[in-house]
C-alpha cells in the first residue's frame, strides 16, 4: 500500500505497480502516510480517502510472476519455492509453466506457496492471486479470514466487499486508465503541477520494468483445461475487475 495525504494506491504485484508508484511520486505534492511494498491498509486506515488499485487478467498475471522468477532468479513466490524443494519448477519453456501453473493452482500446495495462505485463508475456495487482492484490499484481512468460516463464495465476497478501494486501473490500458483516475478526482488531489493532456500524460510514463520474455509463453498457448483452472481458481479476481 502507497498512502499519500489524499490517495492510497493498493500496489499488487506484476500490475504496473512500478510505473504508478513512479507517476504519483513525480506528479503528487503530497507527504507519503504510510507505504509498504504489496502490503495491505494500516490500522486505523481513513476509508474516507480516496483509493484504487492495479489489476491485471489472472493468466497474464502468472505468466508475469513465472517470467520474473524463471529470467531474473527473483521473486517471494520464487524463493519459497526454492526454499521448500521445488526449484526444479523453474526452467523457460512452456510446458515448465504448465507444471508450475499445476502446482500452484493444487490447494494441496498453498503451505509451499505462502504460510499464511494455508493458515489463514480458504485456501480450497480461492486461488493464490484472489488470497493477494483480499489481504491487500481490506484493512487486517489475515485476522478476518478463517477456513472454517470462509470456505463458500458468499462469505469471501462479503468480506472482499469490506476493501478500501472502489476504483481500479488495467496494465492492459494503463496510460490512459490510470490519466482518467487522475482527472476525474483532480479536485481530491494536490498536484505539484497542472495534470498534463492525456497524450502527454501518457508520453511521459515512465518504463516499465519488463522481465526477459520466455519465447512460446503466451496466454493463447497455454492449455485450455488450465486456463479454466485458472478461471475456476481465480474467481474472485475476475469477479472483481470484469476480465472475460
Amino acid at each position: 500500500m502507497q498512502e499519500f495525504e489524499n490517495v492510497a494506491y493498493a500496489d499488487l504485484q506484476k500490475t504496473g505497480s512500478s510505473t504508478i508508484k513512479a507517476v504519483l511520486r513525480d506528479i503528487l505534492d503530497e507527504e507519503f502516510v504510510d507505504r509498504s511494498a504489496h502490503g495491505g491498509p494500516r490500522e486505523g486506515y481513513d476509508r474516507s480517502k480516496l483509493a484504487f488499485i492495479s489489476a491485471r487478467e489472472p493468466l497474464s498475471l502468472y505468466i508475469s510472476l513465472f517470467n520474473f522468477a524463471t529470467m531474473e532468479k527473483e521473486g517471494n513466490l520464487y524463493g519459497r519455492l526454492c526454499r521448500s524443494g521445488h526449484e526444479s519448477l523453474y526452467a523457460p519453456s512452456l510446458a515448465a509453466f504448465e507444471r508450475w501453473l499445476e502446482f500452484v493452482l493444487d490447494p494441496r500446495n498453498a503451505a509451499a506457496l505462502k504460510r499464511s495462505y494455508v493458515d489463514c485463508a480458504p485456501c480450497e475456495t480461492i486461488g493464490l492471486l484472489s488470497f493477494r487482492l483480499l489481504y491487500i484490499s481490506v484493512p487486517n484481512a489475515l485476522k478476518k479470514m478463517s477456513r472454517d468460516k470462509f470456505k463458500e463464495r458468499d462469505a469471501i465476497r462479503a468480506l472482499f466487499g469490506r476493501r478500501i478501494w472502489r476504483e481500479h486501473v488495467r496494465i492492459e490500458a494503463l496510460g490512459r486508465d490510470l490519466f482518467a483516475f487522475l482527472a476525474r478526482h483532480a479536485d481530491r488531489l494536490r498536484f505539484r503541477a497542472p495534470l498534463p493532456a492525456e497524450d502527454a500524460f501518457m508520453a511521459a510514463l515512465p518504463a516499465k520494468n519488463v522481465s526477459r520474455k520466455i519465447e512460446g509463453l503466451i496466454p493463447g498457448n497455454v492449455a485450455p483445461a488450465l486456463r479454466q483452472r485458472v478461471r475456476e481458481r481465480e474467481w474472485l479476481f475476475y469477479e472483481a475487475f470484469g476480465y472475460d
